[in-house]
C-alpha cells in the first residue's frame, strides 16, 4: 500500500469538515474492504443530507447525531449500494429524525444475471456482504436531482442547496 493510503486516518466516530458543507464521520468497522472504516457524509447546510450512514451500530448513529450543529436536520438519506458497510444504519436513522431513504432501488436492482445465480446458489460475499433486507423509501433514476423537501427531475435548474444524485 502506497504512503497517500497509509496516511489516510482519520479520527473515527467524529466529523471532520473536507469541503464546503460537506463533512465525513469514519465508522468504526475497519476491516479489509472497508480499510480504515465506512466513510459516511454529511452534506448541507441546515438540511443535511447522510450519503451511506454504515453499518447498524449504536456508536456510528450517535456520531452522526453528535455532528449535528445548531438547528441543522437530516432530511434525506442516500445509499449509493446496499452492502452491508454502507446501508444497515439508515432504517434506524430514518426513524430516529423522519428523514426518507432515497437509492438507486432494492438490493438485488442491477443485479447481472450470473450475479443472481450467485447469490440463489448461497454466494452472498463482496467483502462486507450484501443487505438482502435493503429497500428504500423511494427509488432514484439515473440523473435523478433531490432538493431540500422535495424531488425534482433530471434537466431540472439546480441550486446550491440541492444535491444531485447519479
Amino acid at each position: 500500500m502506497d504512503s497517500a493510503h497509509q496516511s489516510f486516518d482519520p479520527p473515527v466516530g467524529i466529523a471532520q469538515q473536507i469541503a464546503p458543507n460537506l463533512r465525513r464521520i469514519l465508522a468504526p468497522n475497519p476491516s479489509p474492504m472497508t480499510f480504515r472504516g465506512t466513510n459516511t457524509y454529511l452534506l448541507g447546510g441546515s438540511d443535511l443530507a447522510i450519503i451511506d450512514p454504515g453499518p447498524d451500530q449504536l456508536t456510528q448513529l450517535r456520531a452522526i447525531k453528535a455532528a449535528l450543529q445548531g438547528t441543522q436536520k437530516i432530511t434525506h438519506i442516500l445509499i449509493t449500494h446496499s452492502h452491508l458497510d454502507h446501508s444497515p444504519l439508515a432504517r434506524r436513522l430514518s426513524a430516529d429524525c423522519g428523514a426518507p431513504i432515497f437509492a438507486y432501488g432494492r438490493s438485488d436492482t442491477g443485479q447481472s444475471d450470473r450475479m443472481k445465480a450467485l447469490i440463489k446458489s448461497g454466494y452472498s460475499g463482496g467483502g462486507e456482504g450484501v443487505d438482502c433486507e435493503f429497500t428504500p423509501d423511494h427509488t432514484l433514476k439515473d440523473g435523478s436531482k433531490l432538493a431540500a423537501g422535495r424531488r425534482v427531475g433530471p434537466g431540472a435548474r439546480v441550486r446550491s442547496d440541492e444535491r444531485r444524485v447519479g
